[in-house]
């Protein structure tokens, strides 16, 4: 065994730095380009560090007694805003509570169903002609452009038009250099994690990779790219410095 030629005295630990504090730094800068290159596409969008700052944010985007659709985002749920946003009044439909004539009639695990199909049009029409529509981004790119795929397209559907204000929440997780990171982001970890959220197993999860499947069930049949804000739009997009939904 080598023996040392000089004796080294400078501990591991005086070299050692704060690695929370350079990813909450390198966030920070990512989060404010990002924020530049959607407002260059007339976005209305922020940069918060922080899900209790989003949730500060989003309160003063909606009204007290708002009516909320919610399209289905894991982001928007770790900001717990529920029970602050029921003691204002507001009226919260989740996706699974606002469906067609096909998704009312099927037997498929998830859907809350009303007691009659024409309850069901009624919470439907308001979730599509909400007050506020909030969502996520299943990836959002360094161009400014917003992408998201759907297997049934409820949630897209309410993020296009319909609704006075609609508001994206995503975390840094899910920023992408361009279209190509995002539509591979999508097809190889944010379907895989979502058919695993609903309890279900396909090749995608099994490979760790997009198998590019035929299934009836399969989650990406719709993809939506937002280019620029629509026409006449109240859109609004806070970027959070966290990891959040998939």
């Amino acid at each position: 065994m080598r023996k040392l030629r000089q004796e080294v005295t400078v501990p591991l630990s005086a070299v050692v730095h704060d690695v929370d504090d350079i990813k909450r730094q390198y966030y920070q800068y990512k989060g404010e380009a990002i924020v530049k290159a959607l407002r260059k596409n007339h976005f209305e969008a922020c940069f918060v560090e922080t899900k209790e700052a989003a949730a500060a944010v989003l309160h003063g985007l909606i009204p007290d007694g708002s009516i909320i659709g919610v399209g289905d985002s894991h982001s928007f749920y770790q900001l717990d805003m529920e029970p602050a946003l029921l003691q204002r009044g507001c009226r919260l439909i989740p996706n699974v509570a606002a469906l067609n004539l096909h998704s009312y009639n099927s037997r498929e695990y998830g859907y809350v169903k009303a007691p009659t199909r024409e309850q069901a049009r009624d919470i439907l029409a308001d979730y599509l002609t909400s007050d506020v529509f909030i969502l996520s981004a299943n990836a959002i790119t360094m161009e400014g452009e917003i992408v998201n795929v759907d297997g049934v397209g409820n949630r897209i559907a309410g993020s296009l038009y319909g609704a006075d204000r609609i508001i994206v929440v995503v975390g840094v997780n899910k920023i992408v250099q361009n279209e190509a990171e995002a539509r591979s982001r999508i097809a190889n970890l944010a379907a895989p994690m979502n058919k695993i959220k609903y309890g279900e197993v396909c090749a995608s999860v099994l490979s760790g990779r997009c198998a590019k499947c035929a299934s009836e069930e399969r989650f990406c049949n719709i993809t939506t790219i937002l280019h620029k804000r629509p026409i006449e739009s109240d859109f609004h997009v806070v970027v959070v410095g966290e990891e959040l939904g998939f």
